[in-house]
């Protein structure tokens, strides 16, 4: 087995083990992000209202009538939903009967979420277009017709409101869109048929970002804030569904997750990774000797790469290399790369010529690159791996692993142990 598939095995095994074994490391967020367009809002509302929106006393004697003229429109920004009502208004009395006079009643609304998951909507009258004349006459009578509109916009505001609450409601349905991702987060899924591996979820509570209105859309971000682990062999039995929590608000929340696991990097695979560098290269110039084969081992904290030599040597050079982790460069390199001086007698002393050969260089060289290249294939394809679990019908989520952090190293008989933060997102798609 490649050293690639044996640390991906070990790291998707690993992959979403979190706060139940290592509290240091942060809670994970699965996030959820609903959204309607401003135009999708339009044309619900526009089903909703009906044609009549008012009929009653206008003032001064008068009776006045509202009708829908045309299709409203809607904007979303600055947090807020615009609402645009074309409409024709007219004045009546005993005698008169005015011509219909056109103009546009505007509002904005703000939506919150209450602690049931329902949206709560507040409607606010903001004014009129201006395409009103300042006056105008019915029979002898000389009207206002801005601020006597003005005077029937409260009981239009008090016909819109719960038509436009429910309709936004029955829209977003955020109780039926996040219920399912609840329950279905407390049953296994499957992550990896060849390997056996199952996703274990166990989520603690739900956290959301105030509503978004902007740029003509309306969006939910949430997450889900939960504990994983990732088992091996027969689906594990799924935790009891617990009742959908109350809504969590917060003006900001991570939306990634930090899951801490170890890795293991056999020294097999290392000495794969050597070969074509080592295995039978010669290296010197004056004095030369040749590799014909070579194997590595841990001892004392250190690797020790014993190599089997001909030319100006014949025997066994001893070489030892110690892994360094930098947390402030986030690398594991291996430093101290140096001839065993102790059993080499007079090969290697002061001024030997094997400390200037390329020898030393080139398996530190190669052993630095095969790390770094290794865990960037981890990390590919730990997000292959999670790039669509499917969580219930229609729900699937999608995560990718952007960077790895790594931490210290240990060197045993026959691997190089290391620790490693994978960092990401995830997301849950709603098809």
């Amino acid at each position: 087995m490649t050293f690639f598939s044996r640390f991906f095995i070990v790291f998707m095994l690993l992959l979403c083990h979190t706060l139940c074994v290592w509290a240091a490391v942060p809670a994970s967020s699965i996030n959820l992000t609903i959204e309607s367009s401003a135009a999708d809002l339009a044309g619900i509302i526009n089903k909703s209202v009906p044609e009549m929106l008012y009929k009653g006393h206008g003032g001064l004697g008068t009776a006045v009538t509202v009708h829908r003229n045309g299709p409203a429109t809607v904007t979303a920004s600055e947090g807020f939903i615009y609402l645009a009502m074309p409409v024709q208004v007219r004045f009546s009395n005993a005698v008169y009967e005015s011509y219909p006079l056109k103009t546009r009643l505007c509002f904005k609304l703000k939506v919150n979420v209450l602690p049931d998951w329902r949206l709560k909507t507040e409607l606010y009258y903001t004014g009129l277009s201006d395409n009103l004349a300042d006056t105008f006459k019915l029979g002898p009578l000389s009207l206002k017709p801005k601020s006597m509109v003005e005077n029937i916009s409260q009981p239009v505001q008090k016909l819109l409101a719960p038509i436009i609450d429910a309709k936004i409601n029955d829209a977003i349905r955020l109780r039926d869109k996040i219920t399912p991702v609840w329950r279905s987060a407390f049953s296994p899924k499957p992550v990896s048929k060849e390997y056996r591996a199952w996703l274990k979820l166990t989520p603690e509570k739900i956290v959301m970002s105030p509503i978004s209105a902007a740029s003509n859309r309306i969006r939910l971000f949430l997450g889900v804030v939960t504990g994983a682990e990732i088992t091996v062999g027969p689906k594990p039995a799924a935790t009891p569904a617990r009742p959908l929590p109350p809504v969590r608000l917060c003006s900001d929340f991570d939306r990634s997750f930090h899951i801490r696991l170890p890795a293991d990097i056999f020294l097999a695979d290392l000495v794969a990774a050597l070969n074509p560098v080592l295995l039978n290269q010669t290296f010197g110039e004056d004095k030369k000797i040749t590799i014909h084969n070579f194997h590595m081992k841990g001892e004392n904290g250190r690797l020790v790469v014993v190599l089997n030599t001909t030319g100006a040597f014949e025997g066994k050079l001893t070489l030892f290399a110690r892994p360094v982790h930098d947390p402030q460069k986030n690398t594991l390199t291996f430093e101290d790369v140096d001839f065993d001086t102790q059993n080499a007698g007079w090969l290697i002393g002061a001024g030997s010529w094997l400390f200037s050969s390329p020898i030393r260089s080139a398996i530190k060289s190669r052993l630095d690159a095969t790390v770094v290249e290794q865990l960037e294939t981890a990390r590919l394809k730990a997000s292959s791996a999670l790039s669509c679990v499917q969580v219930a019908e229609h729900v699937e989520l999608a995560g990718v692993v952007r960077a790895l952090s790594l931490g210290e190293a240990a060197v045993q008989d026959d691997r190089l142990s290391l620790h490693v933060i994978a960092r990401g997102e995830t997301r849950v798609s709603l098809k």
